[in-house]
């Protein structure tokens, strides 16, 4: 496996891959509605070329093999010393293999690096699956949020967070 920052070349690649996962992981948790309004807002390649350009957010893709296999983001937190992970994906057909891990894993290392000291996230509630994930990557809830993102529609989060600079590998 092989984890490095999104080049300009990785933006097609990757707006392809979130728009996959995302049609194989939300449908039943969220409407294909919100699914669409979501992808085009947050995933298209232009938006995440934007978010690299004005230093916004760090992108990472991972790869197994010559396959892309998912992707992560994190930026800096709302409030001192945190970081929020704000995208995490990895393809259906490369679970299981500790890749999801591995990227929660580097994106700890890289904010730890830059000086953040608590790492978090936020979830739907009903994602069950992806809550699983992240208590055993030692995340634990600390609060619920309901954002409103525009067009009517709502995401009703769990946040999860953890402390980072104690057990980054």
């Amino acid at each position: 496996m092989n984890i490095s920052a999104l080049s300009t070349a990785d933006l097609e690649p990757v707006s392809r891959l979130a728009r996959e996962i995302w049609y194989l992981h939300y449908p039943g948790i969220i409407s294909i509605s919100q699914i669409d309004y979501m992808l085009a807002q947050r995933y298209c390649p232009d938006a995440i070329a934007a978010q690299i350009a004005a230093q916004q957010a760090w992108w990472d893709k991972i790869e197994s093999g010559s396959l892309l296999a998912g992707f992560a983001s994190h930026e800096p937190g709302s409030e001192t010393g945190t970081v929020k992970l704000d995208k995490l994906y990895v393809h259906p057909r490369a679970q299981g293999r500790g890749l999801g891990q591995a990227l929660v894993k580097h994106v700890e290392a890289s904010a730890h690096g830059r000086g953040f000291r608590l790492l978090y996230l936020q979830v739907n509630k009903g994602n069950t699956a992806s809550i699983a994930f992240y208590r055993k990557a030692g995340f634990d809830i600390t609060d619920r949020v309901k954002v409103d993102i525009g067009d009517g529609y709502v995401m009703d989060d769990f946040v999860m967070s953890k402390a980072i600079g104690t057990n980054t590998a």
